[in-house]
Order: structure tokens, then sequence, then C-alpha cells
């Protein structure tokens, strides 16, 4: 496992357990005998003036840092794609997150899109100065 002075190791794993309230996940370590870590912290972007929200799902293939060749302390420092689950946009320019449920909120930077879409089918546009809403049921304005 690739080390540096501090001793860390970074490795691969899958997530078995997830503490949404605390935002802990423990991880099973195929490369040492399916051993699963102590509840590792996991790294977000912000947590003081902005905060970020990440959650893991049971089976979330994940990198980590762990501090020595142990699995009890550590950080998981996000995900990682496996081959298994493949990107669902695989365009530079775009920036998606895509839901289980059909979910999407999609930034296209070179065409200056953006797109938000529910699971019941509801869409909203932005491009070129425009809105576009396309509702699955009733638009309420200013309600």
């Amino acid at each position: 496992m690739p080390t540096n002075e501090s001793g860390s190791v970074l490795r691969f794993g899958y997530v078995s357990a997830f503490d949404a309230e605390k935002k802990l996940a423990r991880v099973r370590f195929p490369d040492k005998d399916n051993l699963v870590s102590g509840w590792l912290q996991i790294l977000v972007w912000n947590t003081l003036k902005n905060k970020d929200e990440i959650n893991y799902d049971p089976g979330e293939h994940v990198a980590c840092m762990m501090a020595g060749n142990g699995i009890e302390r550590g950080v998981v420092l996000g995900a990682v794609w496996d081959g298994k689950n493949e990107p669902p946009v695989g365009d530079p320019d775009v920036r998606a997150t895509t839901y289980e449920d059909g979910t999407f909120v999609q930034v296209d930077r070179k065409k200056h899109i953006v797109e938000v879409k529910d699971h019941y089918g509801s869409y909203i546009k932005f491009a070129d100065g425009n809105i576009y809403i396309m509702a699955a049921a009733n638009v309420y304005i200013n309600e």
C-alpha cells in the first residue's frame, strides 16, 4: 500500500455501514481479509460557513487515508469509479449529480446551461437567459 512520510496508508474498500446523523462510515477492506474499519470521518468540501453534506450507501467503493497500517483510524477521502459503475455523463464540461430515483442536477460550463429534473419528471432549464419549466403536475408561483 502507498504510504507517505507520516506513515499514513491509502486504502480502497467498500462502505459497510454509514451513520447519516454523525456522517461517519465503516469500510470493508478486501485486501485485509474483509476486515471492517472503525467509524471513519468523511472528507467534505465545506463545514464552516458553507456546508456540504455527503451520504454514502453500503457497497460504495471509496478511497481512504488510514493512520498507519491499521484500519481503526482514518478518513474516507471520497467515492471512486470502479468499472462496475460508470459516470452518468462523461463530459468534461458538465458537472452532474444523479440520484437513484432519476433526479438530477446538471451544469454545463461550456454551453452555460443549468438543468434540474425531479423523479416525477418535472424539469427546469436555464439557458440563453431563458427559463424553461415543464411540470409533471402544477406550477405555483409566489404562493
